[in-house]
């Protein structure tokens, strides 16, 4: 990933400036159209132009320029064509805003495939004894911890592998800079000069035609507007040749460019490269490869925790002698359902923007289109609560999650192949049905099989996996999206459904479906007996639904948009969406015990507490919008979220199990109805929202709904508590 990081910076920064080539003739073209001059006219001035600009630069292999239609008008030297390697476009446009023509450029593929073959050497000869010595490390490690007779090894892996990680990620960090001061740094001043020699033919040219240089008009602010455009540019200046010459140890890290008028000098262009935009495309590059160890340090951890649950090292104890252990049904799950729910988090980063990208031409109500993918997955989830709960437990829960991953498996392969809207929409209904089979039976394979005593913990051991997994997926996704497309990323979404399949098949204990099927039936009133429950509307209505809206709506949905249109890449877009499960990871296990006492029942106020932050948390985003609001947003979001997710699942679960036990899948299928039906309508409810009153507009609407149902939740709490001591004796 690292590699593929320096490839694409290395091929941006080339090709943007090749990219200054075609802004100076496209410019000049639209000026002279602007005047009423057609293309076809334009074949002397322009065609001076093209070969000015091929002079220029020896890359540049040549230009050429189509009418409106792609007919090829004229051209200079070796004629691009729109879809052969190296070319590059810049569409013309008229007065009107309709297009005229468009100018291509072709470059010299050797410019870029030499320094991106050095690039794969030396990251590829860096990092084979990275790895082959860290899988040796790890091999010793797990070794040591099988033949271990005390327990003392497991807690000593988890700290070696983050050693072994950290290591290997500082060394390729070390070797990725090495190679962006060889490669990247110079290539920027390159790209710094080929601005300065633009600027210093025009120049030439004026002072050829006999303008005197004092003078010479608008130059400061040509070079004001070159300093805006390009941000690689710290300062242009045009200086007059002292007599004595240039002190050489005035120029520094400047490029000073002669300026001569029929062979005598007279004056020096000097531009100066602004280090800090190059530093800024560097610290980048290292925040990404920085983010995606944290990722693998995350991933390592979560697969050791997979490794410990395989048969052999469930053995190993035993085999030394020191007894048998015991392995909670999520623990078994946990590793499938983390590599499952991670195929589904990839696409967080870029479905919308792929969406967008993929809606017919001059379509209306654009916002709410752009939600319908998430919204139809988010709803077939929803309602498909009940029914595939019911239906994994008559086919046993392994079975079932095994067909949901192969189901949810192809459903993503037809995303990556999807090349309409329509198709889009089509698929991600199919993989939303794998989805939903996988998610049901997860959850009922913990509830079927754990003690009452040990439920909470495996409840709590499912929700560290989900958040697990949306932690370190949006990164990964957003990196696949932005290098490679989105194509890639769904396939590879579609290989961690086979991984999960694959694993569900070994990791997990069989059940035979004949034993359940007398559990497999929705016994009649069962649902409407469970909706009446006291306090179960207050808190699904009023608790549960507004954070699965607020969060679908705004950190799934509108939060890449507003990135996306403030410039961010993908991989920004994943960077940022790691902030709400993170702070999940961080906070769930802290708050869990936090407030408890004997004989009294924290969960409502937790709940009413962490719904209130979550929707007070758009409050930054509303008074100081950019990028820092919207990390101020989502840590809130976490926060309150972290606060009060738990409580919510343990006050489930009691509805579940005290004095309803035949009918705990009806009332956690209920929960999960109405719970995922928030997530599917808020992106719905978003997209309307901004088509009609735009997003600040958007934002206190589910700010209002989440701190509102939040104070309802616990008026109905303090009303329950209140009566019930007024009834006392």
């Amino acid at each position: 990933m690292t590699e593929g990081s320096l490839l694409k910076a290395y091929r941006g920064i080339l090709e943007s400036r090749f990219a200054i080539a075609l802004d100076r003739t496209a410019e000049g073209a639209m000026h002279a159209a602007s005047l009423g001059v057609s293309l076809e006219s334009q074949e002397g001035t322009l065609g001076a132009a093209l070969r000015r600009e091929r002079a220029l630069d020896a890359d540049i292999l040549g230009m050429s320029v189509q009418d409106a239609r792609g007919r090829s008008l004229y051209g200079d030297g070796l004629l691009p064509e729109p879809a052969s390697p190296g070319t590059l476009g810049r569409d013309l446009i008229d007065d009107l805003g309709l297009p005229a023509g468009r100018i291509l450029l072709r470059y010299d593929t050797r410019a870029l495939e030499i320094p991106s073959v050095e690039i794969r050497q030396a990251m590829r000869g860096h990092a084979v004894p990275i790895v082959a010595g860290g899988a040796l490390l790890g091999f010793l490690a797990a070794w040591a911890l099988r033949v271990g007779r005390d327990g003392r090894g497991r807690l000593r892996l988890p700290l070696m592998l983050a050693f072994i990680l950290g290591g290997g990620l500082f060394l390729m960090d070390h070797q990725a800079l090495r190679i962006i001061d060889r490669t990247l740094n110079p290539l920027i001043e390159t790209k710094v000069e080929s601005i300065g020699n633009g600027a210093r033919s025009l120049i030439d040219k004026a002072l050829d035609l006999g303008i005197p240089f004092d003078q010479l008009q608008g130059v400061p602010e040509y070079f004001e507007s070159l300093r805006r455009h390009y941000p690689e540019l710290e300062r242009v200046e045009l200086k007059v040749v002292p007599p004595g010459g240039i002190d050489a140890a005035a120029v520094g890290k400047s490029l000073w460019l002669p300026i001569s008028a029929r062979g005598n000098a007279v004056a020096v262009l000097e531009v100066v490269p602004d280090n800090r935009h190059a530093a800024a495309q560097i610290h980048g590059l290292l925040l990404d490869t920085a983010f995606l160890g944290l990722v693998a340090l995350l991933i390592g951890f979560e697969l050791l925790s997979l490794l410990t649950q395989t048969s052999a090292f469930r053995n190993a104890p035993e085999a030394a002698g020191t007894g048998a252990v015991r392995t909670l049904p999520a623990g078994q799950v946990r590793g499938v359902l983390f590599i499952f729910m991670m195929a589904e988090e990839l696409n967080r980063p870029f479905l919308p923007s792929l969406t967008h990208a993929l809606l017919p031409g001059g379509a209306g109500h654009a916002p709410l289109l752009v939600s319908l993918p998430i919204v139809i997955f988010m709803a077939i989830v929803a309602l498909g609560q009940i029914p595939m709960a019911l239906w994994s437990e008559s086919l046993g829960r392994r079975r079932g999650l095994m067909l949901g991953a192969g189901v949810a498996g192809i459903g993503y392969g037809l995303c990556a192949f999807a090349d309409s809207y329509s198709g889009l929409l089509l698929a991600r209904a199919f993989s939303a049905l794998g989805f939903t089979l996988v998610f049901t039976s997860a959850q009922g394979y913990i509830v079927d099989q754990a003690d009452p005593g040990a439920r909470t913990a495996g409840l709590a051991i499912f929700i560290r996996a989900i958040l697990a997994a949306a932690l370190c997926a949006p990164p990964i996704g957003g990196f696949l999206a932005e290098y490679f497309g989105s194509g890639p990323a769904f396939l590879a979404a579609a290989g961690l459904c086979l991984i999960a399949l694959c694993l569900a098949r070994v990791m997990m204990s069989a059940t035979r479906p004949h034993d359940r099927l007398h559990r497999a039936r929705l016994a009649p009133g069962a649902l409407g007996e469970t909706w009446r429950m006291p306090g179960l509307r207050s808190l699904l209505l009023g608790c549960a639904v507004p954070a699965k809206l607020i969060l679908s709506a705004l950190c799934f949905f509108l939060v890449p948009l507003i990135l996306e249109a403030d410039g961010y890449s993908l991989s920004s877009i994943g960077r940022v969406q790691m902030i709400y499960p993170l702070m999940m990871v961080l906070c769930v296990p802290l708050f869990a015990r936090w407030g408890e006492a004997p004989r009294q029942d924290a969960r409502p106020r937790k709940i009413v507490l962490g719904g209130l932050i979550a929707g007070l948390g758009v409050l930054p985003v509303l008074f100081w919008p950019g990028l820092g609001a919207i990390v101020a947003f989502l840590f809130l979001l976490g926060l309150g979220q972290a606060l009060s997710i738990t409580p919510q699942s343990s006050m489930m679960a009691s509805y579940a199990h005290h004095g309803h036990g035949r009918h705990s899948a009806q009332v956690l299928g209920l929960f999960r109805l109405v719970e995922r039906s928030g997530s599917a309508a808020g992106p719905a409810l978003a997209g309307a929202a901004m088509g009609l009153l735009g997003p600040p507009a958007t934002l206190i609407l589910f700010g209002l709904l989440t701190t509102g149902g939040a104070l309802l939740y616990g008026y109905g709490q303090w009303r329950s508590a209140s009566d019930a001591y007024g009834s006392l004796p």
